[in-house]
């Protein structure tokens, strides 16, 4: 039986995984999978041995408070390849835990390395790119300026596309309106108000530092007015997150607006679609705002010697990915010091109606338009079964 060993440390890694590992069923039925993921991956059918909530934290000095979940989660799976001996791994994003662990398969194993959604080393640490090429057999990148980067340094890559377009058709300039009407509906949402969504992150030390400022730029955006007193918000809230804690962290701001504040699971499309305008942390959520072209800003916080040290290695003039994805800042971006309410608030304002937000929908689906076509699992399934065709060539 073909075994495929799959790591995914995070949680949009580990959607991107699950549907590669849906795709695969279909080329391979009789193939075994295992790995580390979250129910995503397990609804898919792949038997968990280590749960990547153990890895849900980012950053360097965050790490700190999480090496014992680190260390787990390494155990875990320098254990199941011992156990499994696998035929493939697959490695999907978290370049941290998954660049040294495909150095242990490599010394370990006789499996092929396909890495799937590579770490960004255009952006930041450019040395990770010799480790990535010795240690992998096929790179998949799911950027449409990453090919480029990769064979200047003479590396050869394979472009799929971006997986958050799958499943979806993209929208058009004129549907917003009325999918948020039928989206709102669907997750019983006032459709009469305006609706502001927070998508603070998935990983524990991202909710903390994102979503009380979030909420309190849609407080300074609630006090501008008459005319903003209707406006409401909805938190995004990940699978992996205990809604009880995100409800302690937003204790203020239900304390000052106690109705207008709704928390519902981020993995529906419903709501992404149900929102006019979003706050969210760079990420994949920012490319699956862009598919349904919804107006957003851009906002992080990360602990200060971890953005300091960034900062020294960056070498991205913008950390969103539609504003990577075209080459100019389409939305805005609001990063450490910059990330205040009330200039999170001001960059929000304009986008909600007007000028302002028809000529950022215009933007995004302009950059929307560079990613290709849907079908990105797909592609990462063909060059799977074509890595696991020539093995014992």
């Amino acid at each position: 039986m073909t075994t495929i060993l799959i790591s995914a440390g995070d949680l949009s890694g580990e959607r991107h995984a699950a549907g590669l590992v849906r795709a695969l069923r279909r080329r391979l039925p009789e193939a075994r999978f295992v790995g580390m993921g979250g129910a995503a991956m397990a609804a898919a059918g792949v038997d968990l041995r280590v749960d990547q909530r153990k890895l849900a934290v980012g950053g360097l000095f965050e790490l700190a408070g999480s090496l014992g979940r680190i260390v787990s989660a390494w155990h875990g799976m320098t254990t199941c390849l011992d156990a499994v001996r696998p035929d493939l791994v697959v490695l999907v994003d978290s370049g941290g835990f998954n660049l040294p662990f495909a150095a242990r398969v490599r010394a370990h194993s006789k499996a092929k390395i396909l890495y799937y959604v590579a770490p960004q080393v255009w952006a930041w640490r450019p040395g990770r790119l010799r480790r990535l090429a010795q240690r992998c057999d096929r790179i998949a990148v799911i950027l449409p300026f990453e090919p480029d980067f990769y064979a200047l340094h003479g590396v050869s890559v394979d472009y799929v596309g971006h997986p958050a377009l799958d499943g979806q058709p993209p929208a058009s300039p004129g549907e917003p309106a009325a999918k948020a009407t039928r989206a709102r509906e669907a997750l019983g949402l006032p459709t009469d108000r305006r609706l502001l969504g927070l998508f603070p992150g998935s990983r524990r030390n991202e909710l903390a530092r994102h979503l009380p400022i979030q909420l309190e730029a849609f407080l300074r955006l609630r006090a501008q007015g008459p005319d903003w007193a209707d406006l409401e918000a909805l938190v995004g809230l990940a699978p992996n997150l205990d809604e009880a804690v995100v409800r302690d962290l937003a204790r203020v701001a239900l304390e000052a607006a106690p109705n207008a504040i709704h928390f519902v699971g981020s993995g529906s499309e419903a709501v992404i679609e149900a929102v006019d305008v979003a706050l969210a942390k760079p990420g994949t959520i920012t490319v699956e705002l862009m598919h349904r072209l919804r107006p957003m800003v851009v906002m992080g916080r990360a602990h200060p010697l971890t953005a300091l040290i960034l900062s020294w290695g960056l070498r991205s003039a913008w950390l969103s990915m539609p504003n990577l994805i075209a080459q100019a800042e389409i939305v805005p971006e609001r990063m450490q010091a910059d990330a205040t309410a009330d200039r999170i608030a001001a960059a929000l304002a304009p986008l909600f109606e007007g000028p302002a937000r028809e000529e950022q929908i215009e933007a995004l689906a302009r950059a929307r338009a560079r990613l290709g076509p849907p079908g990105a699992a797909e592609r990462v399934a063909a060059i799977a079964e074509e890595m696991l065709g020539t093995l014992g060539a």
